[in-house]
């Protein structure tokens, strides 16, 4: 009786949550799962428990003895796997804005069969989506008795305000059947829930409770729950690799300077991500714009000068009350979007504890925390996807091509070049330097993408997922429209099969190379040497290649007032300066 229930409240919050596609419907969904589906879930839930547990040894099962409790997975397509693992306490209530706790253990076999929550946060068209309860992972292994695994952990993307792991592009089936690797995926706090920093509100507590970088926190979390309860899966705690893209990106990069995270992780793949750190005053400068608006959006002020003085006056306690008596949707709907829905907030802050007070210049020293081999890289057309997004300038014209050309070198120069160019200016440790071109025009400009998509997107941001996680679906594919294609279906396995490769031999020994792939060089900063491997291929067969050169900010802008003629140069330097990457040189 207790399992038909459950399925039931299963069912009707499945439906509520496709009524969340038509917002007159979203008020009814949240009265559901509040006053229905959700209390009942947790009424049939498996208990708490106040102590923790031994975790077993692999023995090829579905369920699986963990120090928190048992948990029950199941067969997706002929791999093992375990959904909406907890892998700390819930951050709720008083637990927001607080680094995380380890997860409280529960009796009896918690079934893992469904992805848990991912993060609140306000999705474009659809509106208020997650939970603040939102700290879970998902775990993917072959269907063998093989243990000490290697293990990949990966973070999803969505510039830290949006995304969620429990996306078909995010799922291990393939790289834990292909790779024989576990695959983990994982959620964590985003956008202001995820990193917030206020005296008012994080002026007390831990070290860790003031940093204000709890979603890195939370990632951390996520590795020490790792090290603890890996080997009960058959993965090996002494050889992890964390990756992400985009975000997740970010979030290695921070990963890879943070001391909170000195060795629990062994390599590391950053792609396409950027190395843009802020400081403890942005973050407070921030929250104080943040508190504007919502002072004003509660009528307590009438315009900004006047919310601003009524700010100026308030105690600390009284915005501390005021900020939590906050649900997150409502701190989130008022944060300023940029493209795709992403929130204008700022994240990962040098707090000196979390992230060290040098930001990623820390890693042109010896003193950064997690010196590990790394994969490294972007795709040759990053930006071009947030100009087929604004549409401006206008799609197929001179000044699309150029301004999105541009965009690209600048987040290949802060996201790439960069940081390798720190890491390997004082230290040893590996880093293998990758461009991904597929889908790019060629020397004769033409793409293996069809139409106009080419010169369009190109070898677009998120362009490289489905070829590193093998799963062959692009979630970007339900905004962009179809890229993959039966005439581009050869060449794509091909290159698919390539990269899984290098990352499978990377994940194993730190080194993606063996006899039969083309080789991955060492980047080296000596001049003249290849330092970058372009990974593409044509509608039939791979295309491999190397780059020599490296660029910097200042390279991009100076080709830029190179080729520009003068009649466009302020046009396109102005929209150069409406990007990502500050102009700085």
């Amino acid at each position: 009786m207790d399992n038909e229930i459950l399925a039931w409240c299963e069912t009707v919050t499945l439906i509520m949550k496709l009524a969340t596609l038509f917002s007159p419907f979203l008020r009814l969904n949240n009265w559901v799962k509040r006053t229905i589906s959700s209390p009942i879930k947790r009424y049939f839930a498996p208990k708490p428990s106040d102590h923790t547990y031994e975790p077993g040894d692999w023995n090829n099962d579905a369920t699986v003895q963990t120090k928190y409790g048992l948990v029950s997975g199941y067969l997706d397509k002929d791999v093992w796997c375990w959904k909406g693992i907890p892998y700390a306490t819930p951050p709720v209530g008083d637990l927001r804005w607080r680094a995380p706790l380890d997860s409280v253990p529960w009796l009896g076999t918690r079934k893992t069969r469904k992805f848990g929550n991912s993060a609140a946060q306000i999705l474009m068209m659809m509106g208020a989506s997650g939970s603040e309860d939102c700290l879970y992972l998902n775990i993917w292994r072959p269907q063998s008795s093989e243990t000490g695994l290697p293990v990949y952990l990966y973070i999803h993307g969505g510039g830290n305000s949006i995304g969620s792991s429990a996306t078909a592009g995010y799922c291990g089936n393939a790289m834990a059947g292909k790779s024989n690797l576990l695959y983990i995926s994982v959620n964590y706090r985003l956008g202001a829930m995820g990193w917030f920093s206020h005296p008012a509100v994080t002026g007390s507590g831990s070290p860790e409770d003031q940093s204000g970088n709890y979603g890195t926190l939370d990632l951390v979390k996520s590795l020490e729950w790792v090290r603890e309860n890996i080997r009960a899966f058959g993965g090996d705690p002494n050889n992890v690799t964390v990756a992400g893209e985009s975000g997740g990106a970010f979030n290695v990069l921070s990963l890879l300077a943070s001391p909170a995270a000195k060795g629990l992780f062994h390599r590391a793949v950053v792609e396409s991500g950027l190395s843009l750190i802020w400081s403890t005053n942005v973050a407070k400068a921030q929250t104080d714009k943040l508190l504007v608006t919502l002072l004003m959006k509660d009528r307590k002020a009438r315009n900004e000068e006047e919310a601003q003085h009524i700010l100026s006056n308030m105690q600390d306690d009284e915005i501390n009350s005021y900020l939590r008596s906050k649900s997150a949707f409502t701190i989130t709907k008022n944060i300023p979007t940029r493209d795709f829905g992403m929130a204008d907030w700022r994240t990962i802050f040098t707090d000196g504890t979390v992230i060290p007070k040098e930001g990623y210049d820390i890693f042109s020293s010896e003193e950064w925390a997690n010196k590990v081999p790394v994969i490294i890289g972007c795709t040759k057309d990053e930006m071009k996807l947030f100009g087929w997004f604004r549409k401006n300038p206008p799609l197929n014209t001179r000044e699309y091509d150029l301004v999105w050309r541009y965009h690209s070198l600048l987040w290949r120069a802060s996201g790439v070049d960069d940081p390798v160019s720190k890491m390997t200016s004082r230290s040893s440790v590996p880093v293998y330097v990758y461009r991904f071109d597929w889908g790019s025009l060629d020397e004769n400009g033409k793409s293996v993408l069809p139409g106009n998509k080419g010169r369009e997107l190109g070898a677009h941001h998120a362009a490289e997922i489905p070829f590193f996680l093998g799963m062959g679906v692009a979630d970007i594919a339900m905004l962009i429209g179809k890229t993959h294609t039966k005439h581009n279906q050869p060449g794509r396995e091909k290159l698919t099969d390539l990269c899984m490769s290098y990352l499978a031999n990377f994940a194993k020994t730190g080194n993606p190379n063996d006899d039969d792939l083309p080789l991955w060089p060492v980047w080296d900063n000596t001049e003249g040497l290849d330092r970058i491997l372009v990974l593409d291929a044509d509608t039939d067969d791979l295309r491999i290649s190397y780059l020599k050169e490296k660029i910097t900010i200042q390279d991009v802008i100076d080709l830029a007032n190179s080729e520009l003629e003068e009649s466009e140069r302020g046009k396109i330097m102005a929209l150069l300066n409406d990007g990502f990457i500050p102009l700085t040189g």
